[in-house]
């Protein structure tokens, strides 16, 4: 790739550490508002802040193992599966080259591009052997919407950003009950509208780091991520103070 090029993708378009942004994201928005949702649950049943310590630290390891797993679990059978795709595809190519390059040709043309055109670029594609590689990408993309994974793409890296997120974000809500509960501190009411404060500063923060990374209005960002968090916040509350009552 020439300078010139590399300098236009980093100044123009996603910063090269946007391919983990997902993870980052995923991990970190789930074990903010996860682990924020069970305090406010606890907080709407008028629970004891050490069960509320106890509840919250329990979701966020747990959490955490089983979002990290889930998270490189699914993107080990994901890439499985797509390569088995570009294997039927590689040996269709091989023993039914005609009926490949016909239907490569209505593919092209289902994406606007006339007849003729179609054909040229089909026939350019099966010119050499070298290109092989980019008609079985082109034909995985356009038939089954399946995009190749990266030469360096890691599962286990994946995973383990998205547990380490998710412990990093999620740890924020217990962290400051955990600090006023040993401080002594018991203005609950208090407690539960700081931490809501922090919580929400921290979604802001994500949000926008998502959007920075990504190029994208980052106020913008922030919002959005800081009104999911206030929703599931609030539904939470509502059923956990509206059980305790039933209940009562």
């Amino acid at each position: 790739m020439s300078s010139a090029l590399s300098l236009h993708l980093e100044e123009d378009h996603a910063s090269s550490k946007a391919k983990y942004i997902k993870n980052i994201i995923y991990g970190g928005l789930d074990g903010i508002i996860t682990t924020f949702a069970i305090i406010a649950a606890a907080v709407g049943a008028s629970l004891d802040p050490k069960y509320i310590i106890a509840m919250g630290f329990a979701n966020l390891f747990a959490d955490g193992v089983s979002m990290g797993m889930g998270d490189y679990i699914s993107s080990v059978f994901e890439n499985k599966y797509i390569l088995s795709e570009k294997k039927k595809e590689e040996l269709e190519f091989e023993i039914n080259n005609e009926y490949e390059t016909n239907e490569m040709i209505e593919l092209y043309e289902n994406e606007g591009l006339n007849t003729e055109d179609s054909k040229k670029i089909v026939e350019i594609l099966k010119s050499k052997p070298e290109y092989k590689p980019l008609f079985i990408k082109y034909m995985l993309k356009m038939e089954l919407g399946l995009d190749l994974p990266d030469k360096d793409d890691n599962p286990k890296k994946k995973g383990l950003i998205t547990a380490v997120s998710f412990l990093s974000f999620g740890f924020i809500p217990v962290l400051f009950y955990l600090i006023f509960y040993l401080a002594s501190y018991d203005n609950y009411t208090g407690i539960f509208i700081i931490n809501s404060v922090i919580t929400t500063l921290s979604l802001f923060g994500l949000g926008f780091f998502q959007a920075k990374i990504g190029k994208q209005n980052c106020i913008k960002g922030g919002g959005i991520l800081v009104f999911n968090g206030v929703c599931a916040a609030s539904i939470a509350f509502l059923l956990g103070f509206g059980i305790d009552k039933a209940l009562s």
